[in-house]
């Protein structure tokens, strides 16, 4: 079995790992670092894989290592196999199960974290890494096997992707008490808009754009004092600097005990979107702790339960 695998040299789990190495740290150089013993030894042991496949891995020239489409494909075969060796190992071993899950920042935040306890709890020989990516680097990486699972508010069909629904990410308007009308039960119209000083999340072009149009609609100009990248740098700023700021409901785990208010506009109901928990249905194939977690997750990260 296997014969012809195995029929010459060049194949092995060092030189796998070693085109990993060099690929995650974008060239033989950086992979190696200064030493020009090990980077000789990468040099070598990559030749001796396209030597082995007969291609090239790795397109030369200047620059971060780029992939050839057969290194994207070894890449991706190497990323699941060796994450299923060393699933394999630790459960032999009787060690934690360990999964890398990819999320946004403030997905991290104020979904994930506040829902670790029970987690922990109910699978006390769970280890969880938490990764901050950008949606698309969550899918990207699920197919190379740089994450385990994703949790992500955007995700078009992949034939290779299977996921499970966690909830409806909604937004609103959040800001201190003093910058509201006093009576809390009155209903709030977009018009408030133009009365607040607004912090914005700089890069996120939907709710910008959504901001912008409803200001331009009802004939308001927008007094945007501060722009930050991420919806925890918001939230801060929303607490410490008296701004108010569009974000996903969520937020308001990081309000518990403030005078900050959460405050629904309309207009902001379209901006919703389905957070889902994605895998690569390959991969929970031969790793079952991914098919495991996968079925499992759903209901412990779903965003109607705390």
């Amino acid at each position: 079995m296997f014969e012809n695998l195995f029929a010459q040299s060049g194949l092995s789990l060092e030189r796998l790992k070693t085109f990993r190495e060099i690929v995650a740290a974008g060239g033989i150089t950086a992979a190696a670092g200064d030493d020009s013993n090990r980077q000789s030894q990468f040099s070598r042991q990559l030749k001796e894989l396209e030597r082995y496949f007969g291609v090239e891995l790795l397109k030369r020239g200047h620059g971060p290592a780029e992939l050839t489409d057969a290194g994207q494909r070894l890449y991706e075969i190497v990323g699941h196999t060796l994450r299923a060796l060393e699933e394999f190992r630790c459960t032999c071993a009787g060690q934690p199960v360990e999964l890398v899950i990819g999320a946004g920042e403030s997905l991290i935040q104020w979904l994930l974290l506040p829902r670790l306890p029970g987690l922990a709890e109910a699978h006390p020989r769970l280890a969880v890494t938490f990764k901050n990516l950008k949606t698309d680097e969550i899918l990207h990486r699920l197919l190379d096997g740089g994450v385990d699972l994703g949790v992500v508010g955007r995700c078009e069909p992949h034939r290779a992707l299977a996921s499970a629904p966690l909830g409806k990410l909604e937004f609103c308007l959040f800001a201190p008490a003093a910058l509201l009308p006093a009576n809390p039960k009155l209903k709030i119209k977009s018009d408030i808009l133009g009365h607040l000083p607004l912090a914005m999340l700089e890069g996120s072009a939907g709710i910008r754009q959504a901001v912008e149009h409803e200001a331009q609609r009802i004939g308001i100009k927008l007094n945007v004092r501060l722009r930050f990248s991420s919806y925890p740098q918001l939230a801060l700023a929303v607490q410490n600097l008296g701004v108010a700021a569009i974000m996903p409901k969520l937020a308001v785990t990081s309000f518990e005990g403030t005078d900050v208010r959460a405050v629904p506009l309309p207009f902001l109901g379209p901006l919703s979107r389905q957070v889902s928990l994605v895998w690569n249905r390959k991969t929970a194939e031969v790793r079952p702790a991914i098919a495991k977690y996968a079925r499992l997750l759903p209901a412990m990260f779903r965003m109607d339960e705390r």
